[in-house]
């Protein structure tokens, strides 16, 4: 069994000979890292076979298991390697399947492919759970499920198929499972130079038993990526980046400055695709020219960036007014209620409420402004944690005297409003408590409090005056940054 990264799959190919390489390779992760391993891997594979005539393609759909195996079980027309690529497969997806079926159906029956129609007909059925295509009694009607395709092939088109099957003496049971059919082939293995490929644009979960019969029996190539606001995720996103703008800058022989990487993360965000695409531009750009400066790429490349909300509020929370805004007016830009942009602002302001809450408690004697993260953990966080059960013993005594008092059962939805209360809801994830203690300090506990009292304005506002929204928003954003008590 191999599973290696994506980083390492140049030296993998090149300490594995040929004869050496497993027969079936799964590359899952990341699609642009997917794209950027799948060529050397077939490459090598092929060992120079024609790869128009050696290298079959067939799409990742479940209901294309059967032409697969068929493919991965007949010998190829040159000498040489055979591969047989399962490309972008979807087999944990049953979202659309049945009528990506119910389309293969036509398109096969209408291109006179009666053995494909006729197999992805009897996937259908089973699918559906109804009778098998292959004891349908002539004359009976065909179930209500199958008038869509009654209605496209006409009764006598759907009769055929049904004849077709059973002619050939498919089971219903037989096509139940494709997923297992493949497992039990991977286990049972191809005929010798055969090579299964299979590449995933997301990341396959381990527990899958599909996942371990290929890593029991291939090498899987890992290009996840962690797409969480994570310190340590935001390091993996902009580790690829830099990757992919180091690689095609090598190959130009071109140079850029540090900071204006930073400035094309911030126009396409973490989108491998769109941040290639753009260094290509670059290049291109500037000829001959071996250094990309600012002006070329504020003159060529557009804002793609799709700023997500904590944006925003992450700059409000850090009292930076020009970030706050340019956010503000790119979300506006994207067509978001300036009611929800409110309601961001109210969660975070409270939230810095509850860790301000925490710091002015006994709990938060710990705690104290500057204190590196190490520290918060080793110091910090265990109190946070029993500051956070604290508060929901308080809440949960609270209630129940409320609830006694008004002769009420325990109200729907009190757990969940406990655990908005708490400061490390996740205590495993510590490091987004940590930045929220430290935003804290920006403000005051009054301040907070008169924050959240103008949101409450600005949303009454919105509601029922004819403001401008973005003017509405805009007050309430530079007030909070710049503490003005008009905010």
């Amino acid at each position: 069994m191999t599973e290696i990264v994506y980083r390492q799959i140049s030296d993998y190919l090149k300490k594995t000979a040929l004869p050496e390489m497993p027969t079936v390779c799964m590359i899952h992760g990341e699609p642009s890292l997917v794209e950027q391993c799948t060529g050397p891997l077939v490459e090598h594979l092929l060992a120079g076979a024609n790869r128009e005539i050696n290298c079959e393609v067939i799409d990742g759909l479940m209901e294309n298991i059967p032409d697969l195996l068929e493919s991965l079980n007949t010998y190829a027309m040159m000498a040489g390697s055979k591969v047989v690529w399962f490309k972008d497969v979807k087999l944990f997806d049953t979202a659309g399947r049945q009528q990506r079926m119910f389309d293969q159906i036509v398109q096969a029956y209408e291109a006179d492919n009666l053995k494909k129609a006729a197999r992805a007909f009897l996937s259908l059925c089973v699918q559906l759970g109804i009778e098998a295509p292959g004891e349908m009694t002539a004359g009976r009607p065909y179930p209500s499920e199958l008038k869509p395709l009654v209605d496209a092939l006409g009764s006598d088109g759907v009769k055929r198929l049904s004849d077709h099957i059973h002619e050939q003496g498919w089971a219903a049971n037989a096509s139940a499972d494709y997923l297992q059919a493949l497992i039990d082939a991977i286990g049972k293995g191809f005929p010798p130079g055969h090579f299964l490929l299979i590449t995933c644009g997301s990341k396959v979960p381990k527990n899958r038993k599909f996942y371990k019969s290929v890593a029991a029996k291939g090498v899987v190539v890992d290009c996840h990526v962690p797409l969480g606001e994570r310190k340590a995720d935001k390091a993996a996103q902009e580790t690829v980046l830099r990757e992919i703008a180091e690689h095609a800058l090598a190959r130009a022989g071109k140079k850029m400055a540090p900071g204006l990487f930073n400035l094309m993360v911030q126009l396409t965000g973490f989108d491998p695709a769109t941040f290639k695409n753009n260094i290509e531009k670059l290049i291109d750009f500037t000829g001959r020219r071996a250094d990309i400066s600012r002006e070329d790429i504020t003159s060529v490349l557009k804002r793609t960036k799709s700023d997500p909300i904590y944006e925003m509020t992450n700059a409000v929370a850090e009292r930076n007014a020009p970030s706050a805004l340019f956010y503000m007016l790119t979300l506006f830009e994207n067509d978001l209620h300036p009611l929800q942009i409110l309601a961001a602002l109210s969660n975070q302001i409270r939230k810095l409420m509850i860790a301000k809450a925490f710091a002015r408690s006994d709990y938060g004697r710990s705690w104290s402004k500057g204190l590196p993260y190490p520290q918060f953990q080793k110091r910090v966080l265990g109190e946070v944690q029993r500051y956070d059960a604290h508060v929901a013993q308080a809440r949960l005594g609270w209630r129940r005297t409320n609830e006694t008092d008004l002769d009420e059962g325990p109200k729907k939805g009190a757990k969940k409003a406990d655990m908005e209360l708490s400061l490390a809801p996740n205590p495993g994830n510590a490091y987004p408590v940590f930045q929220t203690l430290v935003k804290s300090e920006n403000f005051s506990h009054k301040e907070l409090v008169e924050t959240m009292m103008h949101i409450s304005e600005a949303d009454v506002r919105l509601k029922s005056s004819g403001q401008d929204p973005k003017l509405v928003v805009k007050h309430l954003v530079m007030g909070i940054c710049r503490g003005s008590g008009n905010a």
